[in-house]
């Protein structure tokens, strides 16, 4: 049986989806090239499931729903789609949402953490379990340790 984990991680988990997305989609111009190349959408997918079951989780502790906008819940229903209904994904959803709601919902999220949580201790926690983006997580480090 494994531990409850800490509302920061999971904070911390979406801020990470959200810069892998964008590292993932950067070099696409429209959703057919991404769609066509199978590693950038299977992974920018995947992404969007991890941001999907963080958002669920986080939505269940009171003082997280109390904070955030009411579409935080669309983000677990679209999770539920993508991951339930592969085949059914709206491909042009997808392509609105990295281009037209992911810096919106990064910001949102971002005045709830600020706000509400010091997610110091996560970004260190989590930096540990992902190297490759160092650069990422000593920018994260910089931006919420002025809390």
């Amino acid at each position: 049986m494994s531990e409850k984990r800490d509302v920061e991680l999971f904070l911390v988990d979406i801020l990470l989806t959200i810069e892998k997305i964008k590292i993932f989609t950067k070099e696409f111009s429209d959703v057919n090239t991404l769609l066509h190349d199978e590693l950038h959408w299977d992974a920018t997918i995947r992404q969007f499931e991890i941001m999907g079951e963080a958002f669920n989780n986080l939505l269940k502790e009171e003082k997280f729903k109390a904070a955030s906008p009411y579409y935080f819940r669309k983000i677990v229903n679209f999770r539920n789609v993508i991951s339930h209904a592969y085949f059914g994904i709206a491909h042009e959803e997808v392509w609105d949402i990295i281009h037209n709601k992911l810096n919106t919902l990064h910001d949102d999220l971002e005045a709830v953490i600020k706000k509400n949580f010091n997610i110091s201790e996560a970004i260190d926690s989590e930096a540990l379990k992902h190297p490759s983006f160092s650069a990422y997580f000593n920018e994260l480090k910089e931006q919420y340790s002025a809390r």
